[in-house]
């Protein structure tokens, strides 16, 4: 599609409406600090994308539905709903993970995105994240709570900088790292779903753009790398080494062989 071409879809979708003239319908359902932001700012305005859309909603019907306040029906036709109000090409959030199987149910036609991070650089990152950004929405950290603590024992002595940090224990981030993936993985069929590691976003943005149904010219490549975390302190690095180890290789290592083979200890991790 050409500049002129697009600009003429501008014009169409603003008589008839997105929802009646959408490209492509592309759920990025990465982990937080693993590229969502970066998958969102990289298209042109062109593009109906939009970072993390009414999340605390989402994490409301998520309980409601876990907690069975509400049945699948119900959080099957708020789905659909949500879907036509926002009417978006490109939906790129973490808290889709939490209504994955809905989502590819609901929109056989929909395309998805993991965009991947090692676990060594995703825990370190998601440290600095909730320790510049300590959220105290009560939903917010209930979903904490249910994601990190209830996979966890309490801190080991070698892991006390996590505890004096108001961090969880490291075995509840990894675990969370490895489930999350893993479930993507299993839900959705290769053939609607693209792996990308999130430092090869990108060199691989127009595969990205193509996989999705976007044309190319949307793709704005100095916009692949959105959000950087400005706190400086590397926390993993103050993790008992042994004990980090020893925990990467009980709950993730056979991913990290699988998508990272060249990452074996931190120290080939780039933080």
């Amino acid at each position: 599609m050409s500049l002129t071409a697009d600009y003429g879809f501008r014009f169409q979708r603003l008589i008839l409406g997105r929802p009646a003239v959408r490209r492509t319908q592309l759920y990025c359902v990465s982990l937080a600090k693993s590229g969502t932001h970066s998958i969102c700012s990289m298209f042109s305005p062109n593009v109906a994308a939009r970072h993390e859309p009414q999340a605390t909603k989402v994490i409301e019907m998520f309980f409601d539905w876990h907690e069975r306040r509400i049945h699948d029906a119900e959080l099957r036709n708020w789905i659909r709903t949500r879907d036509r109000e926002l009417a978006l090409e490109v939906d790129s959030s973490w808290f889709n993970g939490l209504i994955l199987d809905f989502l590819a149910s609901e929109f056989p036609r929909a395309r998805f995105l993991l965009t991947i991070r090692d676990c060594y650089s995703w825990a370190n990152s998601e440290f600095r994240r909730v320790l510049h950004r300590p959220s105290q929405e009560s939903i917010r950290v209930k979903l904490r709570e249910f994601l990190y603590a209830r996979t966890s024992a309490p801190h080991s002595p070698e892991e006390q900088v996590l505890k004096e940090t108001g961090l969880y224990p490291l075995a509840g981030y990894l675990a969370r790292w490895t489930a999350h993936n893993e479930k993507v993985l299993a839900t959705i069929p290769s053939e609607r779903l693209l792996v990308v590691r999130t430092d090869q976003i990108r060199p691989r943005a127009f595969e990205v753009a193509e996989f999705a149904g976007l044309p190319r010219h949307t793709v704005r490549l100095d916009r692949t790398h959105e959000y950087r975390n400005p706190v400086q302190r590397q926390i993993i690095t103050e993790i008992d080494p042994d004990f980090l180890e020893q925990k990467i290789k009980q709950h993730c290592r056979p991913l990290m062989r699988r998508f990272f083979p060249e990452i074996k200890t931190l120290a080939d991790a780039k933080l």
